[in-house]
C-alpha cells in the first residue's frame, strides 16, 4: 500500500493506524447480511467470481460484493461503497458513473434486472429513500436502488433491507 500519515508542523511524533475502510465495510455488511437472511432459504454468497466482462479469453473479472440466488431462482446483485452520497438529484447524488457502468455490467452478466448499491447513511442523506435508477434495453428492465446502512445501527438497517427483498421475491 506504501501510504502514510503524517504531520507537517510541530515536534511531537505521532503514529497513525489507518484501515481500508472500503474493505472494513465491505465485510461487516456481507457478514451481517448473511446472518439477516440466514433463516431464508437462499444461497448468498460474497465476492462472487462467476463471470467475467469477456467471455474469450476469459478477462476482467466480475465481483460483486453480494450475490443473493433465491429459491425461485431469481438473483440480487448488491455492492457495497464506502462514499458519502450529496442530496442533489441534479448531481446523480455524487455516484460515480463508474459505477454505474459497473452494476450495469453485473445486471447484464448475472442476468438480474435487480441490483443494489449499499452505502453509509449520513446526515445529509438519512431521510432520502427509494433512490432508484431504471432503463429498459431489449424488453429487459435493470433497476439500480440505492440502500443506506446505519453503521451504528446494522441490525435494525438491514432487516429493513431484509423485507424490501422478500417481497421483491
Amino acid at each position: 500500500m506504501n501510504k502514510s500519515f503524517t504531520t507537517f508542523s510541530g515536534s511531537t511524533n505521532a503514529r497513525a493506524l489507518l484501515f481500508p475502510m472500503e474493505k472494513v465495510f465491505e465485510a461487516y455488511v456481507s457478514k451481517n447480511l448473511k446472518k439477516v437472511l440466514d433463516d431464508l432459504n437462499w444461497d448468498v454468497s460474497t465476492q462472487d467470481r462467476k463471470y467475467y466482462l469477456f467471455d474469450t479469453p476469459k478477462k476482467f473479472a466480475l465481483r460483486p460484493d453480494i450475490v443473493i440466488n433465491r429459491e425461485d431462482g431469481s438473483r440480487v446483485v448488491l455492492d457495497t461503497k464506502w462514499k458519502i452520497l450529496i442530496n442533489k438529484p441534479s448531481q446523480n447524488y455524487g455516484i460515480s458513473q463508474e459505477d454505474m457502468y459497473q452494476m450495469y455490467a453485473y445486471a447484464k452478466k448475472y442476468k438480474t434486472p435487480e441490483i443494489w448499491l449499499i452505502y453509509p447513511c449520513h446526515e445529509e442523506m438519512e431521510n432520502s429513500q427509494d433512490i432508484r435508477f431504471e432503463c429498459t434495453e431489449d424488453e429487459e428492465n435493470i433497476r439500480v436502488r440505492i440502500f443506506f446502512i446505519d453503521v451504528a445501527n446494522i441490525t435494525d438497517s438491514l432487516e429493513a433491507l431484509r423485507k424490501i427483498l422478500v417481497i421483491r421475491s
